[in-house]
């Protein structure tokens, strides 16, 4: 394993298979706030990259926290569990207290069982399901029942999509309006903001949507899209837009715009089927008929063995994250 600097990740990333969102560079720079040192980034070889990551530094309480929010590999097809393994080790073996890693890579046994070998374990507790589902968009797009109802009602409404191919600060102050709009009636924790918008969709990977009901902007969707596989990033949804189906029209608008350009596969990023008010969520993305499908997940690796109730109780009362 090698640590290297941030031009060199981004040159190695370039031509690998998978680059998860949150290993982009327009994810990376929107979340260092300008700090070069907020990032450590890290590949197993320089001759022969297979697989690599760019890994948050966090610093609370005296201890150092490393944390890899997903990993890039050059084949997505070959996991290899000995080179999980090892590159994992040597992370840990980087001076940090604490590694905790959130892979969205689909569940692959090898990948378990070389993390596992690595030293890592699941964490105490869960704070972001590794479930999501993914419509395949190669073959005709259909909905549930209720969705099917919701979507023929966006007929009165001479709703509309744009695609903001150059977004100017006019389209991001736009969009964090509708955000900030959503979060407040939610009562959802906004980390949606101008500047972190505008960085993200820098990067050319990272697409801006609007639902329009005549000059009113009533929805937004950002979706990262590369090597024919799309995910959904930011959605937002105005309370004009709720009231006209706004969401719904925009999904299946999204839909059948990147089904048009040849991609393969929408993946809604993760979905949150609970028995609380997060189900509605999960109620509202199952209406589209695709794949469930089950990342690898949470790990972690810990320097003393105290650290991993302690991690769970700053979570769950500190930093008040929902448990799943």
């Amino acid at each position: 394993m090698e640590k290297i600097d941030k031009t060199l990740f981004f040159d190695i990333i370039n031509n690998f298979a998978i680059v998860p969102f949150t290993q982009s560079r327009g994810y990376i720079e929107m979340s260092d706030g300008g700090n070069q040192n907020r990032y450590m980034f890290f590949v197993d070889s320089l001759e022969k990259p297979s697989i690599a990551c760019a890994g948050y530094i966090m610093k609370r309480f005296g201890l150092k926290l490393l944390i890899i929010d997903g990993e890039c590999l050059c084949d997505e097809k070959n996991i290899d569990s000995k080179k999980i393994r090892d590159f994992y080790k040597e992370i840990a073996q980087a001076g940090f207290d604490m590694v905790e890693v959130s892979s969205s890579l689909p569940y692959n046994a090898l990948y378990e069982i070389g993390i596992r070998q690595a030293g890592f374990l699941k964490p105490v507790g869960l704070f972001s399901t590794p479930l999501t589902i993914v419509v395949d968009l190669q073959h005709e797009i259909s909905y549930n029942k209720q969705r099917t109802v919701n979507l023929k009602n966006t007929e009165k409404f001479s709703l509309a999509l744009e695609y903001v191919q150059n977004p100017t600060d006019e389209h991001i102050n736009r969009y964090v309006v509708i955000h900030k709009e959503m979060s407040d009636r939610k009562q959802f924790i906004d980390t949606v903001n101008f500047d972190r918008i505008k960085i993200l969709l820098s990067d050319t990977n990272f697409y801006l949507f609007f639902v329009k009901k005549g000059k009113n902007y009533v929805a937004g969707n950002i979706v990262y899209a590369r090597n024919n596989a799309a995910i959904g990033v930011y959605s937002c949804t105005s309370f004009e837009g709720r009231e006209v189906y706004a969401g719904f029209f925009m999904k299946d608008k999204i839909y059948s715009l990147f089904k048009e350009q040849g991609y393969f596969t929408f993946d809604y990023g993760r979905i949150s089927p609970a028995a609380h008010k997060k189900n509605n969520l999960f109620i509202a993305k199952n209406g589209v008929k695709g794949d469930y499908l089950l990342y690898c997940g949470e790990w972690s690796w810990y320097k003393r063995q105290i650290y991993r109730p302690l991690m769970y109780f700053v979570k769950k009362y500190l930093f008040k994250r929902v448990e799943v």
